[in-house]
């Protein structure tokens, strides 16, 4: 049963990914389209890190949660720099500073 749910999971997955390659391969992508796919990724990205900053043993935690200025300065290194690298390194340095002075 397992083997079959994989099975099915990847046949239908690559389906709709190939669905839309097959779609717009002899057609450009239209411009409507486009705008809307750039905010794909930032999405997916927020649904995946916000819970990990509010949460804190499934209650959401706003005080005494050292992730939370972390992810502001984060947030505003992405703003001026738009450096993957630097955006990771600046958020975990200052994750690893709040976690150990407060």
């Amino acid at each position: 049963m397992i083997w079959l749910t994989m099975i099915i999971s990847g046949l239908l997955t690559f389906a709709a990914r190939f669905s839309m390659i097959g779609i717009f391969k002899d057609r450009a992508i239209p411009e409507i389209m486009r705008k809307l796919l750039t905010y794909v990724a930032p999405s997916a990205l927020a649904a995946i890190i916000l819970p990990d900053v509010l949460f804190i043993d499934g209650q959401i935690a706003l005080t005494s949660n050292p992730e939370i200025p972390a992810f502001l300065i984060a947030v505003a290194v992405a703003i001026f720099t738009r450096n993957v690298i630097v955006i990771i390194a600046s958020g975990m340095i200052a994750l690893w500073l709040i976690t150990a002075f407060l």
